[in-house]
């Protein structure tokens, strides 16, 4: 009996034994099914990276200061994927639109939400320059600009933006005196996404081939339908700053902006609109 239950036993080891050699997968073996190991999707920014290279060498901006800066945010933890210039202060025009009526949300609620959904879809100046006096009035009970600046500054510091070397000269983005980085957009961008008005603000901007100031642009392209953002154009000067959706699934944050370029504004336009595509297709 005893030599038969051990014979019993060797036979049940040795058949555990050749499964285990068979095993071929690299798969964990949990409880005889096999769970195969995760693999973490590789992204590849590498079009996206070549086609900065490509803008900051185009014969057209040989003149012109670049500046950029786009932070990937699918993750918990945001990841930079391309800066130039990024801390310097640039002429913003009106992508400084953002700073003012992302303030003015949290400043007076649903009240002020068709006021900021004009002011940014149509990028009204007017506009944006009383929601600044208004910011100015309610803070510190004068409407007027350097008190909406005082507050809006105030504001942004609180909420984490690093605004040294910041000017606002006006509330509209008009002035070449104004000055912003790409980076404090990206990061005044970034911070507005835990405002409990977040939704609101991010659907007054403009989608591109769709609505507001972006309704023409990108039509047809990996863009259309995928990108919310701040345009801004004065002379010499172009910027764009918002939200990507792209067609694989991830989530961006970008600014990008082009003081002092010699050729039309238009043909600038188009050839940072082809780098704008290229984040949608990632």
């Amino acid at each position: 009996m005893l030599k038969k239950t051990i014979s019993i036993l060797l036979l049940l080891l040795l058949q555990t034994l050749f499964s285990c050699q068979n095993d071929r997968s690299g798969a964990k073996v949990h409880k005889g099914l096999a769970v195969p190991a995760k693999k973490e999707a590789v992204v590849s920014y590498d079009t996206l990276l070549e086609a900065f290279n490509t803008l900051r060498k185009d014969p057209s901006l040989k003149n012109a200061s670049v500046g950029y800066m786009i932070v990937d945010i699918t993750a918990k933890d945001p990841v930079i994927i391309a800066e130039y210039h990024a801390k310097q202060p640039m002429i913003p025009a009106s992508t400084l639109k953002i700073f003012v009526t992302g303030a003015a949300l949290e400043f007076f609620g649903k009240q002020i939400i068709p006021e900021v959904t004009i002011t940014n879809q149509m990028s009204v100046n007017w506009r944006s320059s009383k929601l600044l006096r208004k910011i100015g009035g309610k803070v510190y009970n004068s409407s007027t600009t350097e008190a909406g600046v005082r507050a809006i500054m105030e504001f942004w510091t609180a909420k984490g933006v690093e605004t040294e070397g910041m000017n606002f000269y006006d509330g509209n983005g008009l002035s070449r005196n104004n000055a912003i980085s790409p980076k404090q957009l990206v990061d005044a961008l970034y911070a507005m996404r835990t405002s409990p008005f977040f939704q609101t603000f991010y659907e007054s901007l403009p989608l591109a081939g769709m609505s507001g100031t972006l309704r023409k642009a990108m039509k047809g392209s990996a863009a259309e339908g995928r990108i919310r953002a701040k345009t801004g154009t004065i002379n010499c000067v172009k910027s764009f700053a918002g939200y990507v959706h792209t067609v694989t699934g991830r989530n961006l944050i970008f600014s990008l902006i082009v003081n002092g370029f010699d050729g039309r504004v238009k043909v600038v336009k188009k050839k940072l609109e082809g780098v704008l595509i290229n984040m949608a297709e990632i």
